[in-house]
């Protein structure tokens, strides 16, 4: 159930990033287009565009937690024994934790302050830019517990243990699906 219930939210975080990458597409496109061509433009392309890019960004981060593809050196716990790996996470996921409450905890003070502050044209208040760092602190949060989580109780896998996906595990599990997908029978032409 709770693999359903990630697959879901990691398929909404990346619908949500679809949604505001075209939005911002859209929005500067046709206010280029309007400025230079027809000599207008759209009032609040800008206000609305910085928003959707500070929120992509945040909802970026929250997805790259999820799938590891944040930067990491791992060298060393390679190295480490099994029980060391498995404290190295424990350890980094804490404080990560403790970072996020940080986060979470600032962007909130920011919110605070920034409720009665209006973008000038929009009309949105400044708050809806802060209140993406309590969204992406809080769904870090939820990450982190999760991968200190399977590495405590599924740490019998190695990729459990460490935190990083190399670019060249990548490569190689791409093309593993591409030959899965590639039927594996030869043409014949006449």
């Amino acid at each position: 159930m709770f693999a359903t219930l990630t697959h879901w939210f990691t398929r909404s975080l990346e619908v949500c990033i679809v949604l505001c990458l075209c939005c911002m597409a859209v929005l500067v496109f046709g206010n280029v287009v309007l400025r230079y061509g027809f000599n207008s433009g759209i009032a609040f392309s800008e206000e609305i565009s910085r928003l959707l890019f500070v929120w992509l960004t945040f909802l970026g981060t929250i997805l790259a937690s999820r799938e590891h593809a944040h930067l990491g050196v791992d060298s060393v716990v390679r190295r480490l024994p099994h029980s060391a790996r498995q404290a190295c996470v424990l350890v980094s996921g804490v404080l990560m934790i403790l970072m996020c409450g940080l986060l979470f905890w600032g962007s909130l003070k920011q919110v605070e302050i920034n409720l009665d502050n209006a973008m000038p044209v929009s009309g949105i208040p400044y708050a809806s830019v802060y209140a993406a760092g309590m969204a992406a602190a809080s769904g870090l949060v939820v990450s982190i517990f999760y991968n200190i989580f399977q590495a405590l109780v599924h740490g019998e896998q190695p990729a459990n243990l460490v935190m990083v996906r190399h670019t060249d595990d990548l490569i190689r599990d791409a093309l593993t699906d591409v030959d899965v997908d590639r039927p594996h029978h030869k043409e014949t032409r006449v």
